[in-house]
């Protein structure tokens, strides 16, 4: 963004690439939920599944992994219209007591369209596509704070074993 809060960027049509116009300064913040970055800026690209993001001589590049046809490359800039106060503790005393109190409806979140209680399947379709690509690493690393912390030191055991099937 420039010094006066706004950011401007073009899109080359034949690539994925946005730059600043005008020589202007841009800052990129990369993270895994828009609540993350609302108090910075609430001007952000969604990434979509298969979607990589660099930034190299600030310039934003966005490339696809697997293209089909029919898939547009670009990303839109867009507007979040969330205040701060929407994401902040809310009446909770702490950001500890809000998570418990969220704990039962991220469980379920987490399950839909995952879990199969007739009978008794579990589908993980974003990963059953890549468990190739995962068998054929020599190794993974995951990187993650608190809470995802947590979800990569269990799932590991299961990449593990995957990986060695």
């Amino acid at each position: 963004k420039d010094k006066k809060g706004s950011c401007n960027l073009s899109r080359v049509d034949s690539t994925t690439c946005l730059f600043p116009v005008e020589e202007k300064a841009v800052e990129y913040y990369f993270a895994s939920d828009a609540s993350a970055v609302i108090e910075h800026t609430n001007r952000v690209i969604f990434l979509e599944d298969d979607d990589v993001a660099a930034v190299v001589d600030g310039r934003l590049s966005i490339h696809r992994i697997k293209r089909t046809a029919g898939d547009h490359p670009g990303r839109a800039v867009q507007t979040l219209q969330m205040e701060l106060q929407q994401i902040m503790k809310g009446n909770f005393s702490s950001f500890m007591q809000k998570e418990i109190f969220e704990q039962p409806e991220s469980v379920v979140n987490t399950m839909r369209g995952r879990v199969n209680f007739d009978d008794y399947t579990v589908n993980l379709g974003g990963l059953k596509d890549h468990i190739k690509e995962i068998q054929r690493c020599r190794r993974l690393i995951l990187i993650a704070c608190g809470t995802s912390y947590h979800a990569g030191v269990a799932v590991s055991a299961g990449l593990w074993g995957l990986g060695r099937a």
